[in-house]
């Protein structure tokens, strides 16, 4: 099977994005503070790779997998301020 191994090395940050993305979106349900604290740095760590991934001209590789972390760190990000919105609605 010729070329196996032949692929461009993805990203770090756009590895630490999905990291921190599949960490923060449980922890919505249980703590929506730890949620927005960890979802931030997947954002960011997203948005680095995507530009580091532009940068390197070809020398590396996972600009989709920096993007599903972004969008796993928005989706947080907007369900914590909705739930903030909203949590007044909800009190006794």
């Amino acid at each position: 099977m010729s070329g196996e191994g032949t692929g461009v090395p993805t990203n770090p940050k756009a590895v630490y994005s999905v990291v921190f993305g599949a960490v923060a979106f449980p922890c919505l349900f249980i703590y929506p503070f730890l949620a927005f604290a960890v979802a931030v740095p997947s954002v960011t760590c997203g948005v680095f790779a995507r530009r580091e991934i532009r940068d390197s001209k070809g020398t590396e590789g996972g600009d989709m997998t920096a993007v599903i972390g972004l969008t796993i760190g928005v989706t947080t990000i907007v369900f914590v301020i909705l739930t903030w919105l909203m949590s007044p609605y909800f009190r006794d």
